[in-house]
């Protein structure tokens, strides 16, 4: 019976550092920057991630109370580096496609007409 909880604890043992040997590492620090795209209060962490994630590219996001309790979405980075330029990536990208729709509405307002071709 001794030899039977031994062999199990032994198999358990190598599978516990087994699982921790492939869990990914994390090289440097997270880099965290207040969203460049949210406004007002963040009260819903996970519509947070979602738009830092998809519009700032960022790894993570989540609301926070900061200065002077004041609920605030941060986005996460894997480094700092990467959080600039990639903000500023999605912000000009973003502004681009709100200049193209603001001259596809004047368009619109000014009656061009709308040409089918045979």
């Amino acid at each position: 019976m001794a030899k039977k909880w031994v062999s199990f604890s032994v198999l358990v043992l190598i599978v516990f550092i087994l699982a921790i040997s492939e869990t990914p590492r994390v090289k440097g620090e997270l880099c965290e920057k207040a969203s460049k795209t949210w406004s007002g209060n963040c009260g819903n962490t996970r519509h947070c991630d979602d738009q830092c994630k998809a519009w700032e590219g960022a790894a993570h996001g989540a609301c926070h109370v900061r200065n002077g309790g004041k609920h605030m979405c941060f986005c996460y980075f894997n480094s700092c580096k990467q959080a600039d330029q990639l903000s500023e990536d999605q912000i000009r990208a973003g502004k681009l496609a709100f200049e193209k729709a603001e001259k596809l509405n004047r368009d619109v307002k000014k009656g061009v007409p709308n040409v089918e071709h045979p």
